[in-house]
């Protein structure tokens, strides 16, 4: 690829052939600046996705993939000094005067290009669904929600701070809390998490204080149970002292009732 740091965007959205695919991956593994962006787009799509509520009608790919073709990315604005020198005539002798030196940070120009360019495909494919489907939500990224999944766990595991907690549950099988407290987000999950009546379900919790002195009680997430199982806890992380998982009537409760397991951090 001619420019490299250009394949942010369409790495995120999964426009690259195979060969681009690996040269960029590459780069990727050895550009800082590349990887912020791939996680700033990706953490993006993830929230976007979430959106999603109700299937799109058959006509949406085509309606907004119409829509994004029209999108003309707008050129960086230029600064008036770097427009060229300035010509002066002296007894009837043009004279070129020296054009002020400017300074440019290529690199921020890029960024910007590319941000733009991201942006405006995102706020075109919003009017579509806004005006074009009378209040249909959709989801434009489900594709990419493992890409952002993924990179937040490899966040996660990078962080100076990050532990992680293996503990048993009673009632069988055991779980995983990989937390961080400077990133204030904590992971769970189990690969045996054992299967529930239909009236049950797994939840998560978060508390100020500790398992023994729980404080405060945050609910999270629920989460389902009978095998594989990976959840991100929602609650004040960066606060708690400890994180638990109950099993609660179906829906969830607001204080845990039966609480299977737990770490304090």
């Amino acid at each position: 690829m001619s420019e490299i740091h250009g394949a942010t965007g369409s790495y995120v959205l999964h426009a690259l052939d195979a060969d681009e695919l690996e040269e960029f991956e590459a780069h990727l593994a050895v550009c800082p600046t590349c990887s912020r962006e791939v996680v700033e787009f990706c953490e993006t799509a993830a929230e976007l996705s979430l959106l999603a509520s109700a299937p799109p009608p058959p006509a949406l790919k085509g309606s907004v993939m119409s829509a994004i073709s029209g999108v003309r990315v707008l050129p960086p604005d230029v600064p008036a000094e770097d427009q060229g020198p300035v010509v002066e005539a002296v007894d009837d002798e043009p004279v070129v005067a020296a054009a002020p030196v400017t300074r440019v940070d290529e690199l921020a120009l890029r960024r910007q290009r590319r941000l733009t360019r991201v942006l405006s495909l995102a706020v075109a494919a919003a009017l579509v669904v806004a005006l074009g489907l009378g209040g249909w939500v959709v989801s434009l990224t489900q594709r990419e929600t493992p890409v952002a999944t993924s990179t937040l766990e490899t966040e996660l595991l990078n962080a100076p701070d990050v532990k992680g907690y293996t503990v048993p549950l009673s009632g069988g099988g055991q779980a995983t809390f990989v937390a961080s407290k400077t990133l204030g987000r904590a992971l769970f999950s189990s690969g045996d998490l054992p299967a529930l009546p239909a009236d049950k379900t797994y939840q998560l919790w978060t508390l100020s204080g500790s398992l023994t002195d729980p404080g405060v009680i945050t609910p999270d997430n629920i989460v389902s149970g009978g095998g594989t199982a990976k959840s991100w806890l929602r609650g004040p992380v960066a606060q708690s002292g400890a994180l638990a998982v109950s099993v609660e009537p179906a829906g969830g409760s607001q204080t845990p009732t039966d609480i299977r397991g737990g770490t304090n951090l």
